[in-house]
Formats: C-alpha cells, sequence, structure tokens
C-alpha cells in the first residue's frame, strides 16, 4: 500500500477503519457464543475520531448489539468523565439522567449524564442484572466506561445474555413463574444505613428522587406508574407486580427478565462463593463466611426482610433450592473479562446483563450512563398468546393454532405381561413414587435422573447430619459448598 492510499484509509470512518474481534476469555466455553463484540482502531485512536466513527455507523453497532448483547470499544483515548460523555452520545444522543435503582450513585462533575456506576464498598458483590428491569420502564440501552481499572484480582464488569438465561432454567420452575408471576417489595427509609450488606438499603428515598418532599415523590412515581405508601416513620414502601420474562422488543426472543435474583438474602453470600471459586482469594472467602452466618441468623431465622424483598407474585416466599436453579442458569452463562483505562461497554439492556465482580482495590473506578428508558410491552403473557413448556420445548403458540392431539393411550399396544409380572411392576413403581414425593419432593413423572440425583444428595446430607450432628456454629468450608452447589 503506498502512502497516499495509506492517507486516505487513514481518513476513512467506514468499517475498514477499525479492527473487530470477539473477547474470549475464561467465561467464554465451548459452544458458548462468544461476546462482547470488541471494536479497536486500525490506525486512529483520538476520541475525535472515535465519536465521528460511532455516529457515522450507529446502524450497524444497534445491528451488532441486538446480536450479540454487548461491543465493547477498547483502545481509544478516553481520559475522563467528560470524554465518556462524549463517547457515549456519539453512538447514543439520548441519554437519560433519571434513576430510580437500587445503588447509590454520584454525577460525575463535569458531566449531565455520567455516574458512578456504584456507591458500595468494593468488596461488594453486585449479582447479575438488567437496569430497572423492575420499573415498567427500564433504560433501552445502558453504557459502561472505565477511567481506572482495578489493580487486583476482582473487578469485572460481568455479562451474561438473558435469552439464554430464560432456555436454560428448569422447565417446572420457568412454567411456575409464568403462572404466578413475581412482586417487589421495595422499602426506603428517610435516611440510608451505613453499615449493612443490604445493599438497597444504604438507598434513602430522599436521594432517590432528589427531593425530601413526599408530596413531590407522589407526583413523580404517578407519572412513572409506580405505586407508593408510606409507612411508620416516613417510610416509603411500594409493591408492585411483575412478569418474569419479557419478549425482545425487536427480535421477540423470551428473556429473563426480573430482579428476583438480586432481591433475595441468599444473593450476597452465594455470589461471593462464586466469587472465591474463581478467584480463590481466600479474603472472599472469609467475608463469605461471616456473611453467611450474619443473613443465616438475620433473615434465615429471625425472619428479617430486605429493604428491596421479592416473592412469587402470590406472595409465596422463593425457596433457597429455587433460587440456587436461577443463580446456575445465571452463572452458566456469564463472562468475565478485565477492564481497560479508556473501555466503553454498550449494552443491550433487553438481553444482556451486568453485574459486579468484588475486589479489593478501591482505585478502581467504573462510570455509567443510560438511554431514555423503553416501556415494557408484556407481550409475552397477553391475552391473546399462550406459552407452551413441556419437556425442554419452548414455543410461543397463538391460541388459534391448538389442535386437537390424539389421545396416546387410544394407540398403546395390548400389554403382554402376566398379572404376576404386572404386580411386581405395580410394586416397584409404587415405592419409586414414594421415594420421590417423600424424600424428593418431586413428581413421579420428572426425569428419573434428575430425581435420583436430588434424592440421594438429600439422602447423603441427612445421613451426614446425623452421623456427624455438625452445628450452626461450626460451618466448614464443605458446608459452604453444599449450601450454594446443590
Amino acid at each position: 500500500m503506498n502512502m497516499v492510499s495509506l492517507d486516505i484509509c487513514k481518513r476513512s470512518i467506514g468499517l475498514d477503519s477499525v479492527n473487530v474481534s470477539f473477547l474470549r476469555d475464561e467465561g467464554t466455553q465451548a459452544g458458548k457464543k462468544p461476546f462482547p463484540l470488541v471494536v479497536t482502531p486500525r490506525w486512529e485512536s483520538s476520541l475525535s475520531f472515535l465519536t465521528t466513527w460511532m455516529e457515522a455507523n450507529r446502524a450497524w453497532l444497534d445491528e451488532r448489539l441486538l446480536q450479540y448483547g454487548a461491543v465493547l470499544i477498547r483502545g481509544f483515548e478516553i481520559d475522563s468523565g467528560a470524554d465518556m460523555q462524549k463517547a457515549m452520545r456519539s453512538f447514543q444522543p439520548k441519554l437519560n439522567n433519571t434513576y430510580r435503582g437500587t445503588s447509590p450513585r454520584n454525577l460525575i462533575p463535569g458531566t449531565e449524564y455520567i455516574f458512578s456506576a456504584a456507591e458500595v464498598p468494593v468488596n461488594y458483590p453486585i449479582a447479575q442484572h438488567l437496569e430497572m428491569s423492575f420499573l415498567p420502564a427500564p433504560p433501552k440501552q445502558l453504557f459502561f466506561g472505565c477511567l481506572q481499572p482495578s489493580q487486583s484480582t476482582g473487578g469485572e464488569t460481568a455479562l451474561a445474555d438473558f435469552r439464554k438465561v430464560y432456555q436454560d432454567l428448569p422447565c417446572d420452575l420457568r412454567q411456575k413463574l409464568l403462572e404466578k408471576g413475581v412482586r417487589y417489595t421495595r422499602t426506603h427509609y428517610k435516611q440510608g444505613a451505613r453499615f449493612t450488606y443490604d445493599v438497597a438499603s444504604m438507598l434513602s428515598w430522599s436521594e432517590l428522587f432528589g427531593t425530601s418532599d413526599k408530596a413531590t415523590v407522589e407526583r413523580m412515581c404517578a407519572a412513572e406508574g409506580t405505586p407508593v405508601q408510606w409507612t411508620g416513620d416516613d417510610t416509603f414502601v411500594s409493591i408492585t407486580q411483575a412478569s418474569p420474562y419479557q419478549l425482545h422488543p425487536v427480535t421477540k426472543e423470551p428473556v429473563w427478565f426480573n430482579h428476583i435474583q438480586v432481591f433475595h438474602w441468599t444473593t450476597f453470600t452465594a455470589e461471593l462463593w462464586f466469587s472465591w471459586k474463581r478467584t480463590r482469594d481466600w479474603r472472599l472467602l472469609i467475608h463469605c463466611f461471616f456473611v453467611t452466618c450474619f443473613c443465616l441468623i438475620k433473615y434465615g431465622m429471625l425472619g428479617h426482610r430486605m429493604s428491596l424483598h421479592s416473592t412469587f407474585g402470590d406472595g409465596e416466599e422463593i425457596s433457597v433450592a429455587e433460587m440456587n436453579k436461577i443463580r446456575h442458569a445465571i452463572h452458566r452463562n456469564m463472562v468475565f473479562s478485565r477492564w481497560e483505562k479508556g473501555d466503553v461497554m454498550l449494552i443491550d439492556n433487553f438481553s444482556t446483563s451486568h453485574g459486579r465482580q468484588p475486589t479489593y482495590d478501591k482505585g478502581r473506578k467504573i462510570v455509567v450512563a443510560w438511554a431514555d428508558p423503553m416501556v415494557k410491552t408484556n407481550e409475552f403473557v397477553t391475552n391473546t398468546t399462550a406459552v407452551a413448556i413441556q419437556n425442554e420445548a419452548r414455543i410461543v403458540v397463538n391460541e388459534s393454532e391448538f389442535v386437537h392431539m390424539e389421545n396416546p393411550q387410544e394407540r398403546t399396544p395390548p400389554s403382554t405381561l402376566t398379572k404376576e409380572e404386572s404386580d411386581v411392576l405395580q410394586e416397584q413403581l409404587s415405592t419409586k413414587n414414594s421415594i420421590l414425593q417423600n424424600y424428593g419432593g418431586m413428581n413421579p413423572q420428572d426425569e428419573i435422573s434428575e430425581s435420583t440425583i436430588l434424592v440421594m444428595k438429600r439422602i447423603v446430607a441427612e445421613a451426614e447430619r446425623k452421623s456427624h450432628k455438625k452445628s450452626f456454629s461450626q460451618p466448614s468450608l464443605m458446608h459452604l459448598s453444599q449450601v450454594w452447589e446443590s
């Protein structure tokens, strides 16, 4: 290539002026779609080039977000919150600064739309979630930027494809959530808590709404479609019902779309446990031990509720076993990557979740911005659509498409067993069903392999408890493992 051609290429703002690749990391397993997509400079790395390039290629970036869920912009000259705002607005001019989330945040000086990601201790994990998914209208897109990466273990902003999480949920639990829905009880006090493992309680309602006038808060809630009531000493309470799933507004793919994995009393300790398993940082294990004891006593034994409490739509509590199934489906689809200074992450907030891995580097500085809200359509549970979930099938069927199905018994050939053989078989089946129901808590129609595994786990755990007589005051590494791995 001669000098003239090279100069022309450097002035180009097309796709040929950047490098496009995938970020493969420890979370990208064999057979899993790699993401996020990564865009790096080919020749020009200045901020002015990046903003010009993103403006010219918005349509292409939008398509990639729909396809992959996240795009990482890396290697450009971004040094401040103001630089981040310029870069993010070059892709999404309609940024929004109304925040109704759960983590305390501060506006970055010199900006209008860039906030600190979370003003909570850096060694607190933040579980995977879609930003403000519990609201009637969450942000359409989310943008993170790195001003200072963590220099020690942890600190990643992990991602997960919540379309895949929906598919990986156990069928019976997915159907139960569909039928019952979810309920959020949100409580904020006039003064936020300081020393607590309940992150949401750190945020007071006056900080959440930017005013200490209750009448103003009520007007804001009415405009946003959020129910509100006041209890006790100026305590804000909002109880809402929501669907656990949404159809993506563009692709119409089903998405795990709720916050219950965040609003559950076991989440903090479970996330610490998984972080320790991944990093083997013993500080996290020690932290996990003490938090587990605290949460077991406060929430498990004394029955206290978190500031943000989630249940099934009819008020039934989500059990630890059910939450572990949800949590494992999420963790199977998580990817982790280390931040680099100047990184900008574009995220489709209607398909791809984010969360924070704990670290002990207090210098880590991640900022966030978000697009205008998009009203949830709740197409997934409209009156004209039925969702059929049988075995591993995940089908959306219109009412008019239902047809009469032949009864399998009408075409089953007659049995060739003798009466004695039939009696023996019936006795064996009755014994199996009794074991499954009494010890496994499963229906006889469930997959035998899954049921048998569950029965074995419970029998072994019960035998160990009786033989060793482990006490609550002496939890071991093995018992922590059984809690979060079972």
